[in-house]
């Protein structure tokens, strides 16, 4: 039971939602696609869901803090609570690996006894091999300044896509998709998140700093990686263009946090509590204007936007 517990708060409950969230968009999307493969049933899709909850947090949170100790002794942030992050006793990191392990092979093993297509089998492996190269060595790539917040970044696309293929949608070039293949929007969904990361990584600066890790903030600056992480909301600003929608007011909040440590980098931890509550709140609103275009689909407004608009800005355009 006190193993149980342990592993419940290395995954860091408040975190749980992160994977079932873009799960979810990415499903909405991928049911929206023109083109599509075959479509999972949906208590498949809620298995799928459930698996990038806990066990998916396990993985990155609890690998990161096996690595991280070091650093973690130093850095304020990893307090009792444990909402950021807890120092993790070297005596438990032989528990949280074997059971990040594990976690691993139940995430996998699921696509595959579940006949999802090829695509989503290939995805959910990108997202496990990535969410471990994050942080276990030799990679490592949260060592790596720049490619940390954009490997961040791209975990996050991965779980959506994840969403986006167990639902049928399809990869390769098309309308709404960039030269990637991947849908446009799930892509502006991991420049927030890179943002964000270069946000934190200005929060811990002094911690990596006495701990001799090189990060995106120890390589630029406590500024210099809030700018970056600016920047990555101005390129999704710039893709999205539809400001007026419910995804576009969260971007522009999310930017406005990124900016307030350019004027002062004390207000980092802040800031970054503050994009990170504003991410899950808007996700709320989101679902809820989505739920609501559903149940009252001719009281959509003149643009066709409410649910729809920031729906395709976490994903794609197909639906039109």
């Amino acid at each position: 039971m006190d193993a149980l517990r342990l592993l419940v708060k290395v995954s860091r409950p408040a975190g749980w939602c992160f994977g079932p969230i873009l799960y979810a968009i990415g499903a909405i999307h991928g049911n929206g696609s023109r083109a599509h493969t075959r479509a999972a049933k949906a208590s498949t899709l809620i298995l799928q869901l459930l698996s990038l909850s806990f066990p998916l947090a396990l993985i990155v949170f609890g690998v990161n803090d096996v690595y991280d100790y070091t650093t973690d002794l130093l850095n304020p942030r990893k307090t009792a609570d444990g909402l950021e992050g807890t120092v993790l006793a070297p005596a438990h990191h032989p528990l949280v690996l074997t059971s990040a392990a594990l976690a691993t092979l139940l995430i996998l093993l699921l696509p595959l006894s579940l006949a999802l297509p090829l695509s989503n089998v290939l995805t959910t492996l990108a997202l496990l091999a990535l969410s471990w190269a994050y942080s276990a060595p030799p990679p490592r790539l949260k060592e790596r300044p720049v490619l940390d917040s954009l490997s961040n970044g791209a975990i996050i696309v991965l779980a959506y896509l994840c969403g986006y293929t167990a639902r049928g949608g399809a990869l390769g070039r098309g309308r709404g998709r960039g030269r990637t293949g991947v849908p446009t929007k799930g892509l502006v969904l991991g420049l927030c998140t890179a943002g964000v990361h270069a946000l934190g990584a200005a929060v811990d600066v002094r911690a990596d700093e006495a701990a001799g890790q090189r990060t995106i903030a120890t390589a630029l600056g406590a500024r210099g990686a809030a700018a970056f992480g600016a920047f990555c909301y101005v390129i999704a600003l710039c893709a999205e263009r539809r400001l007026r929608s419910v995804f576009g007011v969260y971007l522009l909040g999310g930017l406005c946090a990124l900016l307030l440590p350019l004027v002062d980098p004390a207000h980092a931890h802040l800031a970054f509590r503050a994009a990170v509550y504003w991410t899950v709140g808007m996700s709320a609103v989101w679902f809820a204007d989505k739920a609501r275009s559903v149940a009252f689909p001719k009281q959509r407004g003149r643009d066709g936007e409410s649910a729809d608009t920031i729906s395709r800005s976490h994903g794609h355009d197909e639906r039109r």
